[in-house]
Order: structure tokens, then C-alpha cells, then sequence
């Protein structure tokens, strides 16, 4: 069976997933997750107006009666018209009862491994509110080697502009080491509570939500959260070419400024986070993360 923790915080966990026509991507999450090692976990589903609702496939259906039977909760719900990516998790997180200390958001066409959520703890346990991981594409692994630039690290010049803004895509690091980090990628397990004091969503961003993680995570910062990264808690993305919400990303350069506004409205504070005049090259030396 999947391991039990006895520590109050993790009494049970919600994983969010905000879906729109994958229903098969969705069903490779659901099963990536029954060989989780942690499996103290209900799940919270929202379908984002999808052409056709998720009750109609069948072994979709099927998992989600097996996993019930191992002792899982689902919450499904379905959206009547779209909201859009950032929309629609801002809806899942209203609809996740307060008795969840913690919730894991997933995107719909990941797959985990099977310690994934455990080293997400990991991080919470040094003493971070939000716990991201790597998200690499779906490719054979025949190197773990770094392939990527500063895992979520943002760097500004004196004026609050963007110098680099690093990422976590591409290849895990075989260390899997825990480092501070000022954003996350998609998914996270983090705690409920940021939600009481940080507007989840900008309400101006396109329905593709572009950036809206970074926004989420610099007002995450603004209020003395801490935001942590594990570089061996793993995730594949499926780089599906379908579902989601792709009509509006002509939008997207328009949430890239809006970002770049939000950064500059609030450089004083963001100097005091963010490093400045750093060499890229040497902030990865320091992290240990060129080989």
C-alpha cells in the first residue's frame, strides 16, 4: 500500500486538475498516480467546457471507479462555457473544502514518478511554502545530466528589468537537490493557506493563462513566502498538441508585459529578492549545477 503519513499536515492532500479535451492525457495522470508511494490524496477535477464531457469515455470512467475503490475521493466538476486556464484553476481552488492543509496542482498531460510528491515534501520540510519539481519532456532519459538554464530563478538589472528569467524545463539533475527558487512551472504542491492572503489569478491575463504562474509567484513572494524547488522530483509533459486552451495564445505577448509591469511596479521590493548584475554562469557554479 501507498505510504501513510502520521504528521497533521499531510492528513490528506488535494490535487487539483484543471482539464479541457484530454481525456487521454488525464487518464495517464490518474494512473502515474496510483503507483505514487504517497497515496494519502483526494482528487479535484474541473472540466473546462470540454467538446465532450469526461463521463462519456469509458476507461476513463473505469480508472476513476478503481481508484475510488482504493480509497481515493474524486471531485469532478464541469465548467458550461470556457474560463480559460488561469480561470479555470482559480474556480478549482474555490472548490476545494478548507479541511485540505495542502494542495498539489497538476497540469492534465503530466505523468509523475513515483516519488514525486514525497521529494515535494521534502521541500516543505526545509522550511518552504511552495514545493515545485522538474518538468521534463517525454524522451528516453539515456543521460541525467543538466541540459537547463537557473531553475526558476529571476535576475533583474538595477532599472527592475528582466535580465534572465530561468526556467525548469528540459533535463532533471541527478542530485536532487532542494534550492530557493522565485517561481514555479505549472505544478506544485504548496500551502492552502497562500490562498487567504494572495489573489490566485490576474484577472486581465488571456485563456491561456501565459504567465500566470510567475505573477502567482511574485505575489507569493511580496507576502514572505518561500518558494522552493527539488531538482530530482520528476514529471513528464506530454507535449500534447491538442486540448487546453491555444485559441488566445496570439495573446501571449500581452501577459509577458503584463508581467514585466507587475515586476517594475514593485522593483524596490523585488531588488531586495531577486539577485542583480549576476553572471548566469556563475550563479549555476554556485548551485553546483555545471558539471
Amino acid at each position: 500500500g501507498g505510504e501513510k503519513r502520521d504528521m497533521d499536515y499531510t492528513k490528506r492532500v488535494a490535487i487539483m486538475i484543471a482539464t479541457r479535451d484530454r481525456p487521454t492525457e488525464l487518464a495517464l495522470l490518474l494512473q502515474s498516480l496510483r503507483t505514487s508511494r504517497f497515496q494519502d490524496f483526494d482528487i479535484f477535477i474541473r472540466e473546462d467546457a470540454s467538446g465532450t464531457p469526461l463521463q462519456n469515455y469509458y476507461f476513463l470512467n473505469l480508472l476513476i471507479i478503481r481508484m475510488k475503490q482504493e480509497g481515493h475521493r474524486f471531485f469532478i466538476n464541469r465548467n458550461d462555457f470556457c474560463l480559460g486556464v488561469s480561470g479555470n484553476r482559480h474556480q478549482l481552488v474555490l472548490d476545494v473544502p478548507k479541511e485540505y492543509k495542502y494542495m498539489i496542482r497538476l497540469d492534465d498531460d503530466v505523468i509523475v514518478e513515483p516519488d514525486y510528491i514525497d521529494k515535494l515534501f521534502e521541500v516543505i520540510e526545509q522550511g518552504y511554502d511552495l514545493a515545485s519539481g522538474i518538468t521534463c519532456g517525454l524522451m528516453p532519459m539515456f543521460k541525467r545530466e543538466p541540459k537547463m538554464n537557473i531553475i526558476n530563478r529571476i535576475i533583474l538589472n538595477d532599472n527592475g528589468e528582466f535580465i534572465l528569467n530561468g526556467d525548469d524545463c528540459g533535463m532533471p539533475y541527478t542530485d536532487g537537490i532542494i534550492l530557493p527558487a522565485h517561481h514555479f512551472r505549472s505544478c506544485a504542491l504548496y500551502k492552502r493557506e497562500i490562498h487567504d492572503k494572495v489573489n490566485y489569478m490576474p484577472t486581465r491575463l488571456s485563456l491561456n493563462g501565459y504567465r500566470e504562474e510567475e505573477i502567482f509567484s511574485l505575489k507569493m513572494l511580496l507576502e514572505g513566502y518561500k518558494i522552493g524547488v527539488h531538482t530530482g522530483a520528476i514529471n513528464y509533459h506530454l507535449m500534447t498538441p491538442s486540448g487546453g486552451e491555444r485559441t488566445t495564445m496570439n495573446l501571449a505577448p500581452f501577459n509577458q508585459q503584463m508581467l514585466c509591469e507587475f515586476v517594475k511596479e514593485h522593483k524596490e521590493e523585488f531588488k531586495k529578492i531577486f539577485p542583480r548584475d549576476i553572471d548566469p554562469l556563475e550563479l549555476m557554479k554556485e548551485n553546483n549545477l555545471l558539471r
